[in-house]
């Protein structure tokens, strides 16, 4: 019995409930403690009041009915939502009574916790492993894959490959400044289309928290860590290591002239998304807030007609140092001057052209990291010694082998795809001779 317990043994127990109806009525507790004989400071009198049985609660381990504490006359003591066991140190916390939502601390309730987690793990765990299955994926050969899967997939194991735990790392997970585009935008839809071609899937020993608790477990992109279903012998899924010698060094033989058109495409669009993904950084470093990202790839279209990637880039820091002046000059919205930097950049490649300027390397993207797609497509694939900075795009495709016939498409072989061909056009057929294979094809003009 505690010190304070002590203090009422000699009133029998409708006393102390008469004393305790007397106490909440209000009297005063001088007089309360006088009346009663109670030798206690006034402030402890709440203290050695018995505890109130719970009848309708039961300690799960002791099996003993739980307690709840008197309430003191002041208002906060109504909050109290505790109930506990006298024997051990389970505690029950009422729900509703406050907006603090507890759980018992003893070592029963967190060892059950800890039972009840891991049970809800191992059911989620086996939801995933169901829903995502490698199995019911064949491995996609790696032959089969287009010019711009194959420069896609290099990108993402060049910069997210874990050769050791044979995966590809989720995009969250990717160190320091290694990116594999120039955008996050850009990332995201390289990462849907290899999934979507199934050429990467999802892991199911990816972290609980890279999927959703739903009955059908949704992946969360850039959590989700990722397989390569890609086979070099056309049975067998590839290790990441055989996998990224084997794709790299395919891709250095250089492109082939069948590869034109796609190739053509992937420089267009990572030349534009450079552009476009420069200009938004450049932006963000002084805190504009630049939101014109559909005419700044309109603008970088035109741009990339006339002048290479890098020299664009020295039309952006311009226009963002301008649209940093219009600020402080007119007292206008960032956002408003940051929707003035697409036509400052074109207005300022017209002077260009027209006066003749001589763009100087900028210390700005002297440092600026280059993505694992422009590696794969310009140092890989095309062997440029600029990184597809420095020429305009129209350069870079015209140097794309392949012939042109006379109405302007490209011809090769249709059997080895090699662009050493004879061409001998007629009035009504191209006939295509490969100095290669030695096949003839017959097209129809």
């Amino acid at each position: 019995m505690s010190d304070f317990k002590s203090k009422l043994q000699h009133l029998s127990a409708e006393q102390i409930e008469a004393l305790y109806e007397q106490y909440i009525g209000g009297e005063k507790i001088a007089l309360l403690l006088e009346r009663y004989a109670i030798d206690i400071a006034p402030s402890s009198l709440i203290k050695a009041f018995p505890p109130v049985p719970c009848a309708e609660l039961e300690c799960p381990y002791c099996e003993v009915s739980l307690y709840e504490r008197r309430k003191s006359r002041s208002a906060h003591s109504w909050n109290d939502n505790l109930a506990y066991c006298p024997n051990c140190a389970h505690r029950h916390y009422f729900p509703g009574r406050n907006q603090w939502q507890r759980a018992c601390a003893c070592q029963p309730c967190l060892a059950a916790r800890e039972r009840a987690r891991q049970a809800k793990a191992i059911e989620q765990r086996q939801r995933i492993q169901s829903h995502w299955s490698l199995a019911k994926h064949q491995p996609v050969p790696l032959h089969a894959l287009s010019i711009t899967r194959q420069l896609q997939l290099l990108a993402m194991l060049a910069i997210r490959m874990d050769a050791q735990s044979e995966c590809i790392l989720a995009a969250e997970k990717t160190l320091g400044d290694a990116r594999v585009s120039p955008s996050l935008s850009m990332d995201s839809s390289i990462l849907l289309a290899l999934h979507e071609d199934q050429i990467l899937l999802v892991d199911p020993d990816s972290p609980l928290d890279a999927f959703s608790d739903d009955p059908t477990p949704k992946a969360w992109q850039n959590k989700v860590r990722w397989i390569a279903n890609v086979s070099l012998d056309g049975h067998q899924r590839a290790a990441l290591g055989p996998l990224y010698r084997t794709l790299h060094k395919a891709l250095s033989n250089g492109p082939q002239a069948h590869w034109r058109d796609e190739i053509a495409a992937a420089i267009e669009l990572l030349c534009n998304e450079e552009v476009c993904a420069y200009i938004a950084t450049r932006s963000e470093e002084h805190g504009l807030p630049f939101e014109a990202r559909k005419k700044a790839a309109q603008v970088a279209a035109q741009l990339l007609e006339v002048h290479p990637v890098r020299h664009i880039w020295s039309l952006a820091n311009t226009a963002v140092r301008g649209a940093l002046s219009f600020v402080a000059r007119a007292q206008v919205s960032k956002l408003h001057a940051a929707n003035t930097i697409p036509g400052s950049m074109l207005s300022m490649s017209e002077r260009a052209i027209r006066e003749q300027w001589q763009f100087t390397l900028s210390g700005y993207d002297t440092h600026a990291p280059r993505s694992g797609f422009s590696q794969a497509l310009f140092d890989v694939l095309l062997q440029q010694d600029d990184h597809g900075l420095c020429r305009t795009v129209r350069d870079y495709i015209a140097d794309l082998p392949g012939q042109a016939d006379a109405n302007g498409s490209t011809l090769f072989c249709a059997m080895c795809g090699s662009n050493l061909v004879h061409v001998q056009a007629g009035p009504r057929e191209t006939i295509v001779n490969c100095k290669d294979c030695l096949a003839r094809t017959v097209v129809s003009t």
